[in-house]
């Protein structure tokens, strides 16, 4: 259960970025991250009214909510810093360099301070999983006359445009994209902890509580930042994108808590793949070779993990 729980999460997690791409220019990545915490917070409340976990949530040990409400300001910080990230490098070293340098140290950590020893599959499917994250995130080099924008577009379709080519490095990007991997895996390895003694509903509500608290400071001291200047032409969006994010959160945790942690955190890096796929089908984006060679990777490595466990 926990390994399609993890797959799951992935799945819904590209979907989740697919359908927030149709906003309007004017929505900032505070205004979708605000309303993901608000309304998934509200859905997961519902949801623990339902199954009967209000008491776990109001009950929770100290020591399992300070490692879950850890965990959940420092995913926030991540987030953050990978913003930066991409707003001064490129999609195609930030996203590579982010994700393989957080399965490793994630699984590196379980390793050494959760005594989970990875399988075979697993550093197999990791390596497959981290060549299929670099390949579809891979950038031809791009004409010297070409905007950030076709840059980015570019390294979403694998396209190589034939005009002369100009090379450039990338450290911020890849500096930041490090220190987002470091972050991550130091909020999964907080989380981790705290699920030991805390049901799955319960768990998933204080990880969106602590962003939710957040993004309140955030609108009443930064009005520009306010979801309700953007609500409207933007709401059903928002809206469905938010309940995909809790639910891509309660799968999370549900993963956590039934199948080793450095499983998990092999399959759940696979979105960038399913990401690729739900754009082609539903945005109509092309695919460049790329990007099928890194979806064909990602998907071995996909089998090798839960095959050769």
């Amino acid at each position: 259960m926990g390994e399609l729980a993890a797959v799951a999460n992935a799945i819904v997690w590209a979907l989740t970025g697919v359908v927030t791409k149709g906003v309007g220019k004017n929505v900032r990545p505070t205004h979708i991250v605000a309303a993901q915490v608000w309304i998934g917070l509200a859905f997961l409340l519902t949801v623990g009214f339902v199954v009967g976990e209000i008491d776990a949530l109001i009950n929770v040990e100290f020591r399992s909510a300070m490692f879950l409400a850890g965990g959940a300001l420092i995913n926030t910080a991540g987030s953050l810093v990978f913003w930066l990230a991409l707003s001064r490098g490129t999609v195609s070293t930030v996203y590579p360099t982010t994700q393989s340098i957080f399965i490793s140290i994630s699984v590196l950590a379980g390793w050494l301070f959760l005594d989970d020893t990875p399988q075979v599959g697993v550093i197999g499917g990791a390596a497959l999983i981290i060549g299929g994250v670099i390949l579809l995130n891979l950038k031809p080099a791009v004409p010297a006359d070409d905007s950030s924008d076709d840059e980015h577009e570019q390294a979403a379709t694998g396209i190589r445009n034939a005009s002369p080519k100009k090379y450039r490095g990338d450290f911020v990007g890849i500096g930041l994209g490090i220190a987002t991997s470091f972050l991550w895996a130091g909020g999964f390895l907080s989380t981790v902890i705290g699920l030991e003694d805390t049901p799955p509903v319960a768990a998933a509500t204080i990880r969106n509580l602590v962003p939710a608290i957040l993004f309140v400071s955030v609108a009443i001291f930064f009005p520009a930042h306010r979801v309700t200047r953007v609500f409207k032409g933007n709401g059903r969006r928002l809206t469905l994108g938010a309940f995909m994010f809790a639910f891509s959160a309660l799968t999370f945790v549900i993963a956590l808590d039934n199948a080793p942690p450095s499983v998990v955190v092999v399959l759940v890096n696979t979105s960038p793949m399913w990401a690729v796929v739900f754009a082609t089908i539903v945005l109509r984006e092309r695919l460049g070779r790329y990007a099928i060679a890194g979806a064909l990777l990602s998907m071995a490595g996909i089998f090798v993990t839960l095959a050769f466990r």
